[in-house]
């Protein structure tokens, strides 16, 4: 009996181990916001992290179970320590390989153990075992257990489908839920901004702003998804709130839709359209079309706001019909005037075709600040705040977490983070404003590029290649290979070849920067390469 069930313990023991090898493949599918199609993607992209994991453990479970078999043959005693030990083995292989990739991995993310990643597990753990359980029953020979976990990326794709519908329902309720809360506040003014870049920033200075006022809840960090939204107003709206400033953010035609079926906003923003996530869109003019969505979805007395872009926004705010301002040009609805940079401080004058004139100053440097201010403050002014109340609510902005964000360590070197706002547009305004004479010192750009770009994606680093040689004095490219269109727009341009560093990773970039690093360098990072695109 003993040896019995030490022999169905070595039979499952791969599935156990396969179970502890696939955290970082699960991150994977994490990280692309646990779509199939840009989980399939990222497998592609990390084969070898993806699959070897597997190869390597159903090669180990092999051995050991050919061994075991061999010394249960012998009798006595083995008959239940081969299986036992055997197992132990195993599991104890899956969990140091599961382990070994997970930390040996270049990049920032990690899984996190959220209660779908749990549904995930119980779906995973319940294929395994009727998978397992059929195989042994018709074909119980040990070895055939040891080969079922080598296709492991397989595995987690199959039990992703396994859940999907307990996932479509839990995503129903929570979303229905959420819904019905905003529909029963009426007394809230629900405010959606959306762009290609520039939104999570429009979207604090916006709630700084009205602060001032009202009572604001806007949606956390750079949630902008439904199911972040619905989880922001089912745990943060609270009966003394009287505005919801959300972030609505698509991948996909259609994303921005569903999220204004969940708002029913009565003030759209949109910041820019720009080459975004062509990858999934397909084209410029789909996501123009995704974006604008917020727009159509507002009342006839509703009001949109536009940052000036002279090109694709201006296009749909000319072809907007309900109340509208534009923010940017002198002559428009709101712009900027006598603008000033001090320091650390953007000094100018807020000035409206109403006729206001209003001096402000801000804690932020940088042209591009002021004009997703000015956006705020188109918002602002519509909801009737006075000229004070703009006044010192312009004064407590401040630059977001990754978004150009300059500090200064004790070594006197000026890193600026740049890493969540990087796209082919908002890369060339950041790159310009790092070629301002205030910024006196050597200009060291780190990149590893535009990601998400499709089939356009080598021809806009090339491009950013040549906007880097217009500014910086090195360059040091994370991605050997993936970087290689951005070194040739480099050379194209002119830029000094022995100024170019390429390397593996991040960590190996900023080790060789600290070899040649002095007091007063500029240090821009310019993209923050996700997890799944990195080739270490």
């Amino acid at each position: 009996m003993l040896s019995q069930i030490a022999l169905i313990l070595l039979w499952y023991a791969p599935a156990v181990a396969l179970m502890l090898t696939t955290p970082i493949t699960l991150m994977y599918f994490q990280l692309s916001s646990y779509q199939f199609r840009g989980f399939l993607s990222a497998v592609k992209r990390q084969r070898r992290r993806v699959w070897l994991p597997g190869v390597a453990l159903s090669l180990i479970s092999l051995v050991v179970c050919f061994l075991s078999d061999l010394l249960f043959r012998l009798g006595g005693a083995w008959k239940v320590l081969a299986p036992l030990i055997g197992a132990l083995i195993i599991v104890f292989s899956g969990k140091f390989i599961g382990k070994k990739t997970y930390l040996s991995r270049e990049g920032k993310s990690s899984l996190n153990f959220t209660t779908r990643i749990k549904r995930f597990y119980a779906a995973l753990f319940i294929l395994l075992f009727v998978v397992f359980y059929i195989v042994r029953k018709n074909a119980p020979m040990l070895g055939i257990n040891a080969l079922m976990v080598l296709p492991l990326p397989i595995w987690v794709f199959l039990a992703a489908i396994l859940v999907w519908p307990v996932e479509r329902l839990v995503y129903e309720l929570y979303f229905q839920d959420a819904k019905r809360i905003l529909k029963e506040r009426d007394d809230v003014l629900v405010i959606g901004v959306t762009g290609s870049y520039g939104k999570t920033s429009v979207k604090f200075f916006i709630k700084t702003l009205l602060d001032q006022k009202y009572n604001v809840l806007c949606s956390r960090g750079s949630q902008n998804t439904p199911m972040g939204i619905a989880t922001c107003i089912r745990n943060d709206l609270m009966p003394s709130h009287n505005v919801f400033v959300a972030e609505l953010g698509a991948r996909h035609r259609g994303d921005i839709k569903e999220l204004c079926r969940l708002l029913n906003p009565k003030i759209g923003v949109l910041t820019s359209v720009g080459p975004q996530h062509l990858e999934t869109f397909g084209s410029l003019e789909a996501v123009k079309q995704t974006k604008y969505d917020l727009i159509r979805a507002l009342p006839k007395d509703g009001f949109a706001v536009f940052g000036e872009d002279h090109a694709l926004v201006h296009t749909l705010y000319e072809q907007t019909r309900i109340n509208k301002a534009i923010a940017g040009d002198n002559g428009e609805d709101i712009w900027a005037e006598d603008l000033q940079e001090t320091g650390r401080d953007t000094q100018f004058t807020l000035c409206t075709k109403q006729g206001k004139r209003i001096p402000v100053r801000m804690h932020l440097r940088g042209a591009h600040f002021s004009g997703n201010a000015l956006i705020a403050a188109a918002v602002a002014l519509h909801l009737n705040l006075s000229d004070r109340q703009i006044m010192h609510g312009m004064e407590l902005l401040y630059p977001i977490r990754h978004r150009f964000k300059v500090e200064t360590g004790a070594d006197g070197v000026h890193r600026i983070n740049n890493g969540y706002n990087a796209n082919p547009v908002s890369s060339e305004q950041t790159l310009a404003e790092l070629k301002k004479p205030q910024y006196n010192g050597r200009r060291i750009v780190v990149t590893p590029g535009f990601v998400e770009l499709g089939f356009e994606e080598e021809r806009y680093n090339r491009e950013l290649g040549a906007n880097i040689a217009a500014t910086a004095d090195i360059v040091l490219l994370v991605g050997k290979k993936r970087t290689l269109p951005i070194a040739e727009g480099l050379i194209n341009a002119g830029f000094n070849a022995e100024a170019i560093h390429s390397f593996d990773s991040l960590k190996e970039a900023n080790a060789y920067y600290e070899t040649i690093k002095a007091a007063g360098d500029y240090v821009l990072y310019e993209n923050d390469l996700p997890d799944h695109y990195s080739e270490v």
